[in-house]
């Protein structure tokens, strides 16, 4: 998932590589989306970057799991959990709903109501999105703020993780191998390939998620990765050769059925990574890929309205100029930029644009959400203290 908790390890240390990771994958979901002509229309790599939404949900188990698994079990506080994870995904999500719902208004009051909320932007389709149920089939397409799909599908991952830790603890890798041995072969024989979203995006999630908790649960221990570390040559080649399978596998097999395999991939580029042992992991902790990792959620979440707030500037751009700024395009209505350089050079201001408006989301709405969420959670606990000895 993409805005999941970053884990603290048992040294009370973040998994900082994990997060650079993160931020990584977000721009190369960023790159997928934009609809420019030159690097992000001819690179694999860029073309079948939704498979690193696949990474997000198995990071996304490795996380929760790590961070949460003791203390649920023994709390059993399941409203606690779900609603610090409600407020840790909805209020920006909230937020970039009502952003191009504002814009659809200025386009009603414009332009009449045959060129407001339509296709992309219905009212149905709003109502699905505020409902945070856009991955469950309601819609034959994904509408609004489309890549918010996903986190549409990690609730169902934290409602059903939460549920199990805290009724059947025991059940819970289990079910996680079950989930992914029944969710992979649903989605192959429903959609066909790997790009489930807004049918089966849930199923999707639950089988990356589970592959995430059983890397956490099964495989990985806290021992081997203060060992890795004195072992730095090893695991940068291991590092290395990671990234070069990711790259390999990404580029060339995302639109074949081994793309099925992908949450696989990326669980042992996790697991390589989270040892923290290598020269990849040590850049992957700077300041730079700390902060991506940071605001990568935002990313996630922003980038779609920058893109459209792009393309209009493109459309008048245009119309100002008389040039013809668009291309048509085999996969999609258009591109921006006649030629290779003008669409990388859009790529670049879509990129930058998103981090820049990111860093401001981060600022005054995922941590103010965060916040609210805690504040929630201490009402609550007041208010079941208060009643306690009343009940008594």
């Amino acid at each position: 998932m993409i805005e999941g908790r970053a884990a603290v390890r048992n040294d009370g240390a973040r998994f900082q590589a994990l997060d650079g990771w993160r931020g990584v994958c977000a721009l190369l979901v960023v790159c997928f989306h934009a609809p420019v002509t030159g690097f992000a229309e001819t690179s694999g790599l860029v073309r079948n970057a939704f498979l690193f939404v696949d990474f997000f949900f198995v990071l996304s188990g490795f996380v929760i799991t790590h961070a949460f698994y003791e203390t649920l079990r023994e709390s059993r506080d399941f409203p606690r959990f779900f609603l610090l994870r409600l407020a840790r995904v909805y209020p920006l999500h909230l937020a970039m709903l009502l952003l191009p719902f504002a814009f659809e208004c200025a386009r009603l009051a414009l332009k009449g109501p045959g060129e407001a909320f339509q296709g992309g932007t219905s009212l149905e389709g709003f109502v699905v999105s505020l409902g945070m149920a856009q991955s469950f089939g309601f819609l034959d397409t994904l509408t609004w703020n489309y890549p918010s799909w996903s986190i549409s599908a990690e609730l169902v991952a934290y409602a059903a993780f939460a549920a199990v830790v805290v009724t059947a603890p025991r059940l819970l890798v289990p079910l996680a191998a079950l989930s992914i041995v029944v969710g992979l072969p649903v989605i192959a024989m429903v959609i066909g390939n790997m790009d489930a979203s807004s049918n089966l995006g849930w199923l999707r999630c639950l089988a990356g998620f589970s592959v995430g908790v059983i890397l956490r649960r099964v495989v990985w221990h806290d021992a081997a990765a203060a060992e890795a570390r004195r072992h730095p040559t090893s695991w940068s080649v291991a590092e290395l050769a990671v990234v070069l399978l990711v790259g390999v596998f990404v580029s060339r097999q995302g639109g074949t059925d081994l793309a099925f395999a992908a949450p696989f991939v990326f669980g042992l580029a996790l697991y390589v990574f989270a040892h923290e042992g290598g020269i990849l992991s040590r850049a992957l902790k700077t300041r730079p890929f700390i902060f991506l990792g940071l605001i990568s959620y935002s990313i996630y979440m922003t980038h779609a309205f920058v893109i459209d707030r792009v393309h209009n500037v493109a459309t008048v751009l245009g119309k100002l100029t008389g040039e013809e700024l668009f291309v048509p395009s085999a996969t999609r209505n258009e591109l921006i930029g006649p030629q290779a350089w003008q669409g990388t050079l859009t790529l670049l201001v879509i990129v930058a644009v998103t981090i820049a408006f990111s860093a401001v989301t981060y600022r005054f709405v995922e941590k103010p959400g965060m916040a609210l969420g805690r504040r929630l959670v201490r009402r609550q606990r007041s208010g079941a203290t208060a009643k306690t000895p009343a009940a008594a």
